[in-house]
């Protein structure tokens, strides 16, 4: 089905720019992917709202390097999605660097401006 289809690659689409807006330290491009009560639980169990993710990468505390891809799923049910990636991520956590194998699963809505991330959860694969 074409609009499926179509709505999986958009949805792929808002989560690779999260992707590249975490490699670039594009604040800008993150703040249009993420909705503003958007909440993210760290490999740690810690939960940040977007604010307060954001301000950890305009510190530098966190900070990212490289990412290699190795899974990527997504399902579209209407308005919500939900992907589930796995990344070798290179990022210098708190001062800690190294490649940390990644599961995400992340959830979106799509509103008046399409597909926006509304949470993220990390864990080690």
């Amino acid at each position: 089905m074409t609009v499926k289809i179509n709505e999986e690659r958009a949805v792929a689409r808002v989560v690779h720019q999260q992707v590249q807006g975490m490699l670039e330290k594009n604040l800008e491009l993150l703040d249009q992917v993420i909705a503003p009560n958007a909440k993210l639980v760290h490999i740690t169990g810690t939960v940040q709202s977007k604010a307060e993710w954001l301000q950890q990468i305009r510190l530098g505390r966190m900070h990212y390097f490289s990412s290699h891809e190795v899974l990527f799923q997504v399902v579209v049910k209407g308005k919500q999605a939900q992907v589930v990636m796995r990344n070798e991520l290179d990022a210098r956590i708190y001062g800690f660097r190294n490649t940390w194998p990644l599961q995400s699963k992340v959830e979106l809505v799509k509103g008046p401006h399409g597909w926006q991330i509304i949470a993220s959860h990390a864990s080690m694969y």
